[in-house]
């Protein structure tokens, strides 16, 4: 590929940043937050209700057509496939406005899942390239990239008539580095293209977290988007145990935003002569506080809380080192989630739509010195 004729640094200057102007700045930040919740309010609204109920009313009619006898090749067919092509619709807009990955799964896992999609829906081969094993970000830095990554591709399925993309990303200790590559006619003027709405959108996001954005670019030889991400070197995190637990008895605490899921796994447990639920947590800054606080013997975590993902809880508790097992306990499909736990060193995991019993079950095995995995993470381990 010819070399690159223009290249376009955006990054912190004292002409972007003025004296003063730190108000301004958290304005940006708290709007850039608020976005991003609204997304992920909108595609869960999306997923949960909407998606239901066009799921609710396909059922509907395969009930009617058994009914009455229906035979197939009928209009209802028609409508039903009709339904499939909405439910599918609904599903990958939802996962646009927030993928339900970069929650659980975290960048890379989400980057490839929307490079297959976006090279399904327009045709572009697109090509990634990342350690399988990255390690964890700092709060908002997988955000900021992904939304990088969804600006910089939606630019070039509108206006660079590619046919190839390439997706890079490298993390060092210092920083994690971003960059997508293509083969289009690239920009003839990028001094205009600095003043889009995307690249302002994205320069700020970067900027929040003391990051850059470089575009290089040549008219017909294609262009990149580079973007960088320092990353402050985390202080070790310190808790001093301030308990122990009771001998003979398998010591839990629960970890779930909902009270009510949180009252029936007490109640569950509470049968049990040896299990002790000796606490409950219902977000990711009280579970550790617990943890440190209570020692139990295995924490019971959900994936999805308030202030953090469950993922967060899991490095803050290895980081501290804590003598705690964590046995995930989440609705999402337990497939999806297990072969992440498994490879997050987790000692479980099980769906709560579950029979009730696997997870006492998953108590007991993890107790007695076990992991408790469904039968394609062991084969895949």
């Amino acid at each position: 590929m010819p070399s690159r004729q223009t290249n376009l640094d955006v990054q912190p200057s004292p002409a972007d940043h003025p004296a003063g102007t730190s108000s301004e700045s958290s304005l940006t930040d708290r709007v850039l937050q608020a976005q991003d919740e609204e997304r992920r309010k909108i595609g869960r609204e999306l997923h949960d209700s909407v998606g239901q109920a066009l799921a609710a009313a396909k059922m509907g009619i395969g009930k009617f057509k058994r009914e009455h006898s229906i035979s197939e090749n009928s209009e209802l067919d028609e409508i039903s496939r009709t339904l499939d092509s909405a439910m599918a619709e609904v599903r990958t807009i939802s996962y646009l406005l927030h993928p339900p990955d970069l929650d659980l799964m975290g960048l890379r896992a989400t980057v490839a899942w929307y490079l297959e999609g976006f090279g399904q829906r327009t045709g572009v081969q697109a090509e990634l390239d990342a350690p399988e094993e990255p390690p964890p970000l700092p709060a908002g830095t997988d955000t900021a990239l992904f939304r990088v990554v969804q600006e910089c591709l939606t630019n070039i399925h509108r206006y660079a008539e590619a046919s190839h993309v390439v997706l890079r990303m490298r993390f060092t200790p210092a920083e994690v580095q971003l960059e997508v590559s293509d083969d289009g006619k690239g920009f003839a003027d990028l001094n205009a293209c600095h003043e889009g709405v995307g690249i302002l959108g994205m320069k700020e996001r970067l900027r929040e977290l003391g990051g850059t954005l470089r575009i290089e670019s040549g008219h017909g030889v294609g262009s990149s988007v580079f973007a960088t991400i320092p990353l402050a070197r985390p202080a070790p995190v310190s808790i001093a145990p301030q308990g122990s637990p009771r001998e003979g008895i398998t010591s839990v605490l629960v970890v779930d935003d909902h009270p009510v899921m949180r009252r029936g796994i007490r109640t569950l447990l509470g049968a049990e002569h040896d299990i002790d639920v000796c606490g409950e947590a219902g977000c990711a800054a009280e579970a550790i506080q617990l943890a440190a606080k209570l020692q139990p013997e295995i924490v019971i975590l959900d994936l999805q809380l308030q202030d953090h993902s469950g993922w967060s809880v899991v490095r803050d508790l290895r980081s501290a080192q804590l003598p705690v097992k964590i046995l995930l306990f989440s609705h999402y499909d337990e497939q999806y989630f297990a072969d992440a736990g498994y490879r997050a060193n987790c000692e479980g995991a099980v769906s709560k739509a579950s029979d009730p019993k696997l997870l006492i079950e998953a108590i007991r095995t993890i107790h007695a010195g076990g992991k408790f995995f469904n039968k394609a993470v062991a084969r895949s381990a």
